[in-house]
């Protein structure tokens, strides 16, 4: 298969659909990797919501150490889960269920001194079977505040087997089953929300959230808080402005780093540039190893023109590279921000060594190369003077739909696009 074949597939709204999906898998990291570099209203929303995904991800594997003992990975992870946005309080929460693990195993060897240790765990709940749609909807439940938990457990069976439908891929029969539940509790809204965005109905999608976060307030759910779930319905339906007010809203009651993120993204989206700069620079030193922070911030400082800055901000990025082994959603390298810094340094002609050192790191780590990769090739032609650098930027021109922005890279940069 050519490589102009393996371009089909890649438009910005295949990656944000395949991100979606591996985001309704709970694959968060993978959601996370295939929006990097990805221009789209909705990328903002689903890396908030992707990192939302591996801070619990990682919180949940802190308890698991804790529970084994291990405090030393525990702590590794609660790292983790504080670079991807985990607030104070959720840290000091898993901190609290550590001390509280450490003395209750010290009392068990204490006790096993005077008695025998008496096997605990007696709900039958927790001896289903994985798959059992009853341990399911308990597992979906543990994922909602409190208070709501206990509001939504007793709507019923019914209620219940809605919610599993949209995780089964049922979302028309559960939109239907879970409007009879709206009128009487405020936080089935939600879950109806998830129904219709599943099935594109994103008006009533958008209708639901603004009542649940009119009755309940905007909450974090499992992986997901609502407040970037309404933002993300509200840019597919071209509401940007009126998203923008519902995470301003949101961090006003929660500056957590997810939602920063969010709206930093939301504003380079509407093209509120210098905005979106203070906003993104602003937020780099409470997350400065978000890698994706610092990509973000390239974007924004070459869209306002500024070249070096954003040379800048892609070097930090690749600065912050962390390789060790078994880490929850760590990278050898950030091919995004490699390709983006070549290109950088290959259009303005600069660096050359630097410019080899990370075209050898892109091609290392890509499995499948892409039209990008192309078009480094193309420049590198260009700035050798070889004689073939117009066959290859037609190439690059037939492989672009009409209005993809990449297509002012070719005119910008070679005389035969122009």
């Amino acid at each position: 298969m050519s490589w102009l074949a393996r371009l089909f597939g890649t438009d910005p709204e295949s990656q944000v659909e395949k991100a979606r999906k591996l985001l309704s898998k709970g694959e968060y990291n993978e959601a996370r990797w295939t929006l990097d570099g990805v221009r789209h209203p909705d990328v903002g929303p689903l890396l908030a919501q992707a990192k939302a995904g591996l801070v619990l991800l990682n919180l949940d594997e802190a308890r698991a150490r804790y529970s084994a003992g291990d405090s030393v990975g525990a702590k590794e992870h609660l790292e983790i889960a504080r670079e991807f946005g985990a607030t104070h309080e959720k840290l000091k929460e898993v901190r609290r269920f550590g001390r509280e693990v450490r003395e209750t195993m010290q009392a068990r060897e204490a006790a096993k001194k005077t008695k025998p240790i008496t096997p605990e765990g007696d709900d039958p709940l927790w001896g289903l079977p994985p798959d059992d749609p009853r341990l399911r909807y308990a597992m979906r439940l543990e994922n909602w505040p409190d208070a709501l938990r206990l509001r939504l457990s007793q709507l019923g069976p019914r209620f219940a087997q809605a919610v599993m439908a949209i995780e089964d891929g049922n979302s028309a029969d559960a939109f239907a089953v879970l409007s009879e539940f709206v009128e009487r509790e405020p936080a089935a809204r939600y879950e109806r929300a998830r129904a219709a965005v599943q099935i594109g109905r994103f008006p009533e999608a958008a209708d639901d959230l603004a009542g649940f976060a009119e009755a309940l307030g905007h909450q974090r759910i499992g992986g997901q808080h609502s407040a970037v779930m309404h933002t993300q319905v509200l840019a597919r339906m071209s509401r940007g402005d009126e998203a923008l007010g519902v995470l301003d809203r949101a961090i006003r009651t929660e500056s957590a780093i997810d939602l920063l993120g969010a709206r930093t993204s939301l504003l380079e989206a509407l093209g509120r540039f210098e905005e979106a700069r203070d906003a993104a620079e602003a937020l780099l030193p409470k997350a400065p190893k978000d890698q994706g922070l610092y990509r973000m911030l390239a974007r924004i400082r070459e869209a306002l023109g500024d070249r070096e800055g954003a040379i800048f901000a892609l070097e930090g990025s690749l600065a912050t590279t962390c390789s060790n082994p078994g880490k929850c959603g760590n990278q050898p390298f950030d091919v995004a921000a490699g390709r983006m810094l070549a290109r950088l340094y290959l259009e303005d002609r600069k660096a050359p060594e630097r410019v080899e050192e990370l075209l050898d790191k892109v091609a290392r780590n890509t499995e499948q190369p892409g039209w990008e990769d192309r078009y480094l090739e193309a420049l590198v032609a260009r700035n050798d003077g070889n004689t073939r650098v117009d066959e290859m930027v037609q190439a690059l021109q037939h492989a672009l739909q009409a209005g993809d922005p990449r297509q002012l890279w070719l005119e910008r940069h070679f005389k035969s696009a122009a």
